[in-house]
């Protein structure tokens, strides 16, 4: 079973993944005979408290992606009220601790927009990414296991 480990940070668990254009998005740019923009490395805190993966909006405008739609999102500083995000498809891939070794790769995955780097992290994986995946938090020993 592919796996990932590494230490909690004082964010929690920080990964490091390759969000890219969605693999249709590709196949459409290459009928189009336009260039795919490479992925980009983005570190993204492991949140088992929320549903959808959420990048921040920089790394969405390098990829140029548009908004697929919006979505109604609920954080706690929305106190109830529910907050409008924008959402993308993407490719996520999740690396091991070897650039070499794929763990995990997604070819479309919706995920919604956040400003995160004046948090100094790129986003959040959510649930809708660790339903796939046995995650071990050992915060005796301030490590992490992820195992897909």
């Amino acid at each position: 079973m592919p796996h990932l480990s590494g230490q909690v940070t004082p964010w929690g668990p920080l990964i490091n993944v390759v969000v890219g254009v969605s693999g249709p998005r590709q196949q459409a740019l290459v009928l189009a005979s336009q260039p795919i923009p490479p992925g980009i490395v983005a570190k993204l805190v492991v949140d088992t408290g929320a549903s959808l993966t959420s990048i921040d909006s920089t790394i969405l405008a390098q990829l140029a992606l548009p908004p697929t739609g919006q979505v109604a999102i609920h954080t706690p500083s929305t106190q109830g009220n529910p907050h409008s995000a924008n959402q993308f498809d993407v490719s996520l891939v999740i690396f091991g601790t070897s650039a070499n070794t794929l763990v995990y790769n997604i070819a479309a995955l919706p995920v919604i927009d956040g400003n995160f780097k004046a948090q100094g992290i790129d986003g959040l994986l959510g649930r809708d990414v660790l339903s796939a995946c046995r995650l071990t938090y050992s915060g005796h020993d301030g490590m992490y296991l992820m195992s897909f």
